[in-house]
């Protein structure tokens, strides 16, 4: 399967799995300015639901998603902090062994 197809698929599941996901350390900066800037749009996705590589590949799929909205979109700093939060606290990729 393609990155993109596990990351579809990912996310898929990630919106049958139910209630929004409790944020690994909820009152940081990082997880504050998640809730901030993308609770307003959608349901936060547990940091982990993820790898590194397919947050990135979210975020960027979000600057689409605000130029079609209409909405500010994110600054670098707030990109930045995002994808060092999600990162942190993301899937680790699996090794092509397995």
């Amino acid at each position: 399967m393609t990155p993109r197809g596990l990351l579809l698929g990912a996310v898929a599941w990630a919106g049958l799995a139910g209630c929004e996901a409790d944020l690994p350390e909820p009152d940081s900066a990082g997880a504050r300015l998640y809730r901030e800037r993308c609770s307003g749009c959608h349901r936060l996705y547990h940091p982990g639901l993820l790898t590194p590589d397919m947050w990135r590949f979210m975020l960027d799929r979000m600057d689409i998603e605000f130029a079609r909205s209409r909405r500010p979109p994110l600054s670098d700093a707030e990109k930045a902090g995002l994808l060092s939060y999600l990162s942190a606290h993301a899937r680790k990729p699996s090794s092509p062994e397995q």
